[in-house]
């Protein structure tokens, strides 16, 4: 049966509405909200029938204080009777070549099942999802701060605030442009978003949800989304969500990644995770990504290594990567990357020697040291969003 990649137009959405509810348990809403600007989608058609689909979005993400490019990656689905047909693999090559004509330079996806996606050069950089905590655990916590509630013309000063904290991490999105006009699922039907201000200067804020349930055993406030630019502000936070515990007995949070740092100001181990955890995964589309990254001050190098059988050679000097493709470098048994480890190497979320011990890097070992601290040295990792 023969096999047609094409973008999906308005005469398939009745078909990638089914396709859609059987993968995910919903079609995403109407073909609007489906075209979107912002997003495009690309389906495997065998005989006219769309057998598979995948979603591009346009993002930037935020990486060493640079905006860098991204592909979001979302909508992954094969109809169950044309699985193992390897339509995955065309409808990413059709995506990435789309992201690049784009100057998009990483791909990222949050992913159901990592195996699936490593075999096209991506690779896990963090895990983010929900953790529940009872209320009761955070009484201790005091924070001095003000709060208020934000109002409709608190737009500038929320997204102000989440721009400070995504500069200081590598990993979240900016959340500019228009893939980000469609509001976020997540912050649907919220109770109320309050902002932590120090003498009237705004320093975080949480939008939270009160639960249903009226049953003090059973009710819970989520909070899908935490911003706190200092201690102060993150204290003042946990002692608002300390006041509901005559109310709710548990707080659901969203966590934006392995290490989040709100554990540091609990004041007991009680830190449950959920089993909604998702794996981040990252893939360089194009080794001049690494262009785009500053270089630590003082840090002066030629870095020659392999990619398959592509030489490439890392010049480092002044503060600025440069990377150039140079044949003599795939010669002989030098540094040798798998494509994921340009992925962890690029997030630094994986030092040399665990990217050897995982398989992702091989050969000579002389330059790991120099790596590491181009790539591993200070990096905080973390993301607030979900797609």
């Amino acid at each position: 049966m023969p096999t047609q990649i094409r973008p999906i137009t308005p005469d398939d959405h009745e078909q990638l509405k089914v396709l859609l509810t059987e993968a995910f348990g919903t079609s995403d809403g109407d073909w609007a909200g489906l075209a979107a600007q912002g997003q495009s989608w690309w389906g495997a058609f065998v005989d006219g029938h769309l057998a598979a689909t995948i979603n591009h979005r346009e993002y930037t993400s935020w990486f060493r204080g640079v905006e860098v490019p991204t592909a979001g990656i979302t909508g992954v689905s094969i109809a169950a009777e044309y699985r193992g047909r390897q339509l995955l693999r065309p409808l990413m090559e059709e995506l990435t070549s789309h992201a690049r004509s784009r100057d998009e330079r990483i791909a990222t996806l949050f992913a159901t099942a990592t195996g699936i996606y490593r075999g096209f050069g991506f690779s896990r950089i963090l895990q983010v999802g929900s953790v529940e905590l009872p209320v009761a655990s955070l009484a201790r916590v005091r924070g001095t701060l003000d709060l208020r509630r934000a109002g409709d013309d608190d737009a500038e000063v929320l997204h102000g605030l989440y721009e400070q904290w995504a500069r200081r991490h590598d990993g979240p999105l900016t959340r500019r442009g228009p893939a980000h006009e469609r509001p976020d699922h997540r912050f649907k039907d919220l109770t109320g978003t309050t902002i932590v201000e120090d003498a009237g200067e705004p320093r975080g804020y949480l939008r939270w949800k009160r639960g249903t349930a009226g049953d003090w055993a059973d009710s819970v406030i989520e909070v899908p989304e935490l911003v706190a630019l200092d201690a102060e502000a993150m204290r003042t936070a946990l002692t608002s969500l300390a006041s509901y515990d005559s109310v709710a007995s548990r707080v659901r949070l969203f966590s934006p990644g392995d290490v989040d740092t709100v554990r540091w100001l609990l004041p007991s181990n009680a830190w449950t995770p959920l089993a909604d955890t998702e794996p981040y995964m990252l893939r360089v589309l194009d080794p001049s990504a690494f262009d785009l990254l500053p270089a630590p001050p003082g840090v002066t190098a030629t870095l020659p290594f392999l990619v398959g059988d592509d030489g490439w050679v890392l010049h480092v000097d002044e503060g600025t990567m440069r990377i150039e493709s140079d044949p003599a470098a795939a010669t002989g048994m030098g540094r040798r990357l798998e494509p994921g480890a340009l992925a962890v190497s690029f997030a630094g979320a994986l030092a040399s020697s665990a990217q050897r011990e995982v398989g992702l890097l091989s050969g000579d070992d002389r330059d790991d040291t120099l790596w590491d601290i181009l790539f591993t040295s200070g990096r905080r990792l973390a993301t607030r969003d979900s797609f």
